[in-house]
C-alpha cells in the first residue's frame, strides 16, 4: 500500500489464534460500557472462537492503519519506508533512509497513535449504542467486535503515547529535545529514559501481567539498538564511501573452484569475496559458506554452487552513514564500491566499525590546553 511493502512475521501467526481464545471464550466484566468477549453470547464455543478470528484479525488490519499513518508521513517528509512488519507485540515501520536529524519525526510518530486514537473514538459510541438497542445475538456479536476493535485501538494509542523511546511517544520525546540539543544528546537522553521506563515496566510486569516483561524488553533492547545506530550514523557524517572503502578488491571468478576460493581467502586474509561473472560483480561469496563444503569436495566444487547472488551497490561519492544505515536495513555486511559499471572498492561494516573506534578514541583522549 502506498507502495510499502507490507510483511506478516511468523510471531503474528502464534499470538491470533491466542487472541482469538481470549476474545471468544475468556469470561470478563464490562470495562465501563465496553464489552471485550463473546463469553456471554448465547453461542457454542466453536461460533466463538469464529467471532473471535474476525476480531482479532480486525484489531491488526487496525494495526497495520498505524502504521501507515506512520508510513505515510514519514515519506512525504523525505524518508524511504522499506517494508512495514506485523508481529507479536504490533507492528513496526521499517525505514531505510532518513533524512539528517530525522526531520518531521514529532508529527510522523504522533500520527501512528492519533489514527488508533481516532479509530477507537469513531467505533466505541457506535458499539455501546448498537449493543443495548438490540435483543439479537448476530447484532450483540457485531457490536462486541466494534467494541472490542474501538477499545483496543484507544488503549493502543494511550500506550503508544508512553515516552519510552523507541516507541511513538519516545520519538515525539526525542523530537522535542532535539529543538535543544544536538541529535545524538537528544537520543541519548530519550534512550535513557527508555529504559527506566522499560525497566518499570518490567518490574510491574512481574506483579501484574506477563506481557509488560515482554514489551519492556522490546522498548530495552530497542533503544539500545537506535542509540548504537545513531551514534555510529552521527560519527560517519561528513565522510564519503571512498574515505572508508578498501581499494585493492580481491575477486574470484564464479567458475573457480571452492578449493581455489579457500586459499585466496585464507592468504589474502578475507572472509568474503566479491564474485565475477563476465568480467562483472554478481554476487558474494562467504568463508562460511566455502566451510559447509566438505574438504574432500571442495576441488570439484563450483563457486557458483555458493554464490549469494545479487549485490549491494554504493557510489564512492555518497555518504558513508547512508551507506551503513542501507547496508544494515538490507542486512549485508559489504557493499561494492561501483563508480558506473567499473567496481572500484569494497565497503565493509568491518571498515565502518574501525573508524567508529578511532572517532570515539579521538573524543575520549585528553584535549591539550
Amino acid at each position: 500500500m502506498f507502495g510499502i511493502p507490507i510483511y506478516i512475521h511468523f510471531s503474528l501467526l502464534l499470538i491470533l489464534p491466542l487472541f482469538a481464545v481470549i476474545f471468544a471464550l475468556f469470561s470478563s466484566p464490562d470495562f465501563f460500557y465496553f464489552r471485550l468477549n463473546y463469553a456471554s453470547l448465547p453461542l457454542d464455543d466453536v461460533s466463538k472462537l469464529l467471532w473471535g478470528v474476525v476480531a482479532a484479525v480486525i484489531f491488526f488490519i487496525s494495526i497495520l492503519l498505524h502504521e501507515l499513518a506512520h508510513s505515510y508521513v514519514g515519506i512525504h517528509r523525505g524518508y524511504k519506508i522499506s517494508g512495514i512488519t506485523l508481529f507479536i507485540l504490533g507492528g513496526v515501520s521499517q525505514i531505510e533512509e532518513m533524512p539528517e536529524h530525522a526531520p518531521g519525526e514529532a508529527l510522523m510518530a504522533f500520527i501512528g497513535p492519533a489514527t488508533s486514537m481516532v479509530i477507537g473514538a469513531i467505533l466505541s459510541p457506535i458499539a455501546i449504542f448498537i449493543g443495548y438497542s438490540s435483543s439479537s445475538v448476530l447484532v450483540n456479536a457485531i457490536a462486541i467486535t466494534i467494541s472490542i476493535t474501538g477499545f483496543y485501538n484507544l488503549l493502543l494509542g494511550a500506550f503508544n503515547l508512553v515516552p519510552a523511546f523507541p516507541m511513538d511517544g519516545g520519538r515525539v520525546l526525542r523530537a522535542e529535545l532535539a529543538k535543544r540539543e544536538n541529535f545524538l544528546k537528544a537520543t541519548e537522553q530519550a534512550a535513557a529514559i527508555g529504559k527506566y521506563l522499560a525497566i518499570a515496566m518490567a518490574i510491574i510486569g512481574l506483579f501484574y501481567n506477563i506481557w509488560f516483561i515482554f514489551i519492556a524488553i522490546f522498548i530495552y533492547m530497542g533503544a539500545d539498538e537506535e542509540l548504537r545506530v545513531t551514534r555510529i550514523t552521527e560519527s560517519l557524517r561528513g565522510y564519503k564511501v571512498r574515505d572508508l572503502m578498501t581499494k585493492q578488491v580481491m575477486t574470484i571468478n564464479i567458475d573457480a573452484s571452492v578449493e581455489d576460493l579457500m586459499q585466496r581467502m585464507m592468504a589474502e586474509r578475507h572472509a568474503g569475496m566479491p564474485v565475477l561473472e563476465n568480467g562483472q560483480p554478481i554476487g558474494m561469496a562467504y568463508l562460511d559458506d566455502v566451510l559447509r563444503i566438505r574438504e574432500a569436495e571442495r576441488p570439484t566444487t563450483k563457486v557458483r554452487q555458493i554464490v549469494r547472488r545479487g549485490v549491494v551497490t554504493v557510489a564512492p561519492g555518497e555518504d558513508a552513514s547512508e551507506a551503513l544505515k542501507m547496508m544494515l536495513s538490507k542486512q549485508a555486511r559489504r557493499a561494492l564500491v561501483m563508480d558506473g559499471s567499473n567496481l572500484v572498492g569494497i565497503l565493509s561494516q568491518t571498515d565502518l566499525g574501525r573508524t567508529l573506534e578511532i572517532m570515539m578514541a579521538k573524543e575520549r583522549a585528553p584535549k591539550q590546553r
